[in-house]
């Protein structure tokens, strides 16, 4: 019989299609693991447990979900689902009824860095980073006493926190039917040691070296090399160029695999532009795919949320390193990313960005995204940021759209009117103002006027998983190409085989 497991953990996401989610339509599926799955599921192997993973759920029929679960579920101590974002597509809802009626006796666990995760129906919730958690509900599933909770939440920045950690890894198993085309993602550190005003990220201010050992990461890169040929990652740390010693920290042991690896980080701008000793290790290690925040080329806007490096000298800086990427390493991507609306930002500021974009970074990517604060009237998980909370006192206010004149038809990305749309109707965050411009203002500059800009292709780093699946699409097309189609079909003949072999795996008898 196929073996029992001590857990399920079902997780995925759907893609960001033009600025939305459309839960009801599959297709629109990532091809990204569940990341927190797996982690949890490593760790708990780790700690004696059998825990299979299933991804891509949203993709999944009920049917075939539950030819699946029968044959290992009888002694399972939990069904876990996992999400950065939303978990509530029309199928996981379905599933997690049928369990309940089928196993009412096996808790149901949800875990998220994301209040949605409670439009579920769980037995039990945890917030934040889990694998410590986790642990201890095993212990209470196995007989022990229940963890600390509130209503059954377990929050995991309060108690039983999983950050920092010495040993980050995620170790895949056979049954998770790996494709050396999938770009993996990895942990190098949890926190930011920076705190900027604009940012929710519950763990920021961090101090000292909070990084994983470089040990462990040697040994993952190299297991999924060995294993499933991977040799291609997106880097989930907040900040990953933050210390110029743990950049070289890992560069020592990365530069040791027999592989050259492929990587997108976080970078932040300013301190790639103020460090030339970094860019070495850096290509090193195989992080020739930027994603800068900048946030603004308006220096006082900057500064506001505390990112303070003179204008012209981050412009500077981020063209040598373009220059240098390019002639060294062979291969350079830089993104940049933009916030419309910052304190003491115009349009006529705006416009200047905008400029000086099309002139020297029209060969990469760049995209200006719209200030934002959410309407805190009722109480969620979620964390905010500083401008959540106070944005009273950096002079904004509450407004109402006027009526709509905006030139839609101009506008070549549809995120701008899906947002705008959202934002004109709904009460989870505020339409604003303040002594500048307007928030109205701000999507009509995006859409009339930034989306003209001259730009070669709108392509960010971390959207790379969506085309490397298909085997015609080189690492090199990221850099060289103008535009890219989602590789749709790649991606649900992947799932969809991936879906078959995993039910195959639980109903082979020996």
């Amino acid at each position: 019989m196929a073996e029992i497991m001590d857990g399920i953990i079902f997780g995925g996401q759907l893609e960001d299609l033009g600025g939305s989610i459309n839960k009801e339509d599959s297709r629109n599926i990532s091809i990204r693991r569940s990341s927190g799955g797996h982690k949890i599921a490593t760790f708990l192997r780790q700690n004696g447990y059998d825990i299979d993973v299933v991804d891509y759920v949203h993709r999944w029929t009920l049917e075939q979900l539950k030819e699946y679960i029968r044959p290992i579920a009888q002694d399972c101590k939990f069904f876990g689902f996992g999400s950065t974002f939303f978990l509530d597509s029309p199928v996981v809802k379905e599933l997690v009824k049928w369990l309940k009626v089928h196993y009412p006796q096996i808790p149901r666990v949800a875990g998220s860095q994301n209040d949605s995760m409670r439009s579920l129906d769980m037995d039990w919730y945890v917030y934040g980073y889990g694998e410590n958690a986790m642990l201890e509900l095993m212990k209470h599933f196995d007989g022990g006493p229940e963890p600390k909770h509130v209503d059954n939440i377990i929050n995991a920045y309060v108690n039983y926190k999983s950050f920092p950690r010495d040993d980050l890894t995620v170790s895949y198993q056979e049954n998770d039917f790996m494709n050396p085309r999938e770009i993996l993602l990895l942990e190098f550190a949890r926190g930011c040691k920076f705190k900027c005003k604009f940012c929710s990220f519950p763990i920021l201010g961090v101090k000292g070296d909070y990084s994983r050992t470089a040990e462990s990461v040697y040994d993952e890169m190299l297991e999924n090399y060995d294993k499933w040929g991977t040799e291609h990652y997106i880097v989930l740390d907040e900040t990953f160029n933050d210390s110029p010693q743990k950049i070289e920290k890992f560069a020592n042991v990365i530069e040791k695999l027999p592989f050259q690896p492929k990587m997108t980080a976080y970078i932040r701008g300013d301190l790639i532009a103020s460090r030339p000793k970094d860019w070495d290790n850096l290509i090193k290690m195989g992080i020739t795919s930027h994603f800068y925040g900048i946030e603004s080329m308006n220096h006082k806007a900057a500064k506001s949320v505390g990112k303070g490096m003179n204008t012209g000298r981050i412009q500077d800086g981020l063209l040598e390193v373009k220059e240098y990427f390019l002639k060294n390493a062979g291969f350079y991507k830089g993104h940049i990313s933009l916030i419309a609306g910052l304190p003491y930002e115009t349009i006529d500021s705006l416009r200047d960005t905008v400029d000086w974009c099309s002139e020297y970074w029209s060969d990469q990517s760049y995209h200006m995204n719209i200030l934002m604060f959410k309407n805190l009237h009722k109480p969620s998980l979620n964390h905010n940021s500083e401008f959540d909370l106070h944005w009273r006192e950096y002079g904004y206010k509450k407004t109402k759209f006027p009526k709509d004149d905006i030139k839609w038809d101009l506008s070549i990305n549809p995120y701008y009117k899906v947002l705008y749309d959202y934002m004109a109707t709904s009460e989870d965050y505020i339409q604003w103002k303040n002594d500048y411009t307007t928030m109205y203002d701000c999507f009509k500059f995006c859409v009339e006027e930034f989306s003209q800009a001259k730009l070669k292709n709108v392509l960010d780093p971390f959207m790379y998983d969506k085309f490397f699946i298909d085997p015609s699409v080189s690492w090199d097309d990221f850099q060289t190409q103008n535009h890219m189609e989602r590789r749709e079909s790649h991606i649900l003949e992947h799932v969809d085989n991936y879906i078959k072999k995993k039910i195959l795996s639980t109903n082979i008898h020996f």
